[in-house]
């Protein structure tokens, strides 16, 4: 009975020692910035995003990736484009799964948030309720953008 207990003391010991090292790994950050309206290139942004939080994960790596939006690019945002400047735009519908898809998949399974300006919902008269359940409205992506980095996030924007 002694030697379990004392078998329990040092894993525990173990499993403590673990969770103060993992407590100190640095966390990466990165911020991708969205004010175009290229389906393609949005797509590849995606995929960017995708390879960068697949490597964290597969390599144990603690991350916090953000997707600020602004401009154009609220169309990718949006759950239903109907009575915007973006209804009649069309985008390939296989297009259009993937960006779905790979936006929920980087939500879902890898945490990454999405963050669309309110200036530009403004200014284009969109109501953030058109905006997917998981997108969160920050006052503007400039500023956003600025305290991001301010906070050590590296800013990254997909040509």
């Amino acid at each position: 009975m002694r030697s379990l207990a004392t078998l329990m003391l040092g894993i525990s010991l173990v499993v403590g020692s673990l969770t103060v090292a993992n407590a100190d790994e640095k966390v990466r950050k990165a911020v991708y910035h969205c004010d175009f309206g290229d389906a393609k290139r949005f797509d590849a942004m995606l995929r960017n995003i995708y390879n960068l939080v697949n490597y964290y994960t597969t390599n144990g790596i603690f991350y916090d990736v953000r997707m600020v939006a602004n401009s154009a690019c609220v169309q990718f945002l949006l759950k239903d484009k109907a009575g915007t400047k973006f209804a009649k735009k069309q985008i390939p519908p296989k297009l259009a799964k993937a960006i779905n898809d790979r936006m929920k998949t980087l939500v879902d399974a890898y945490g990454v948030k999405f963050e669309q300006c309110s200036i530009t919902l403004q200014r284009l008269n969109i109501d953030k309720k058109k905006l997917e359940h998981f997108v969160a409205t920050v006052p503007s992506a400039q500023v956003r953008v600025v305290e991001l980095q301010d906070e050590g996030f590296a800013y990254i924007k997909v040509k």
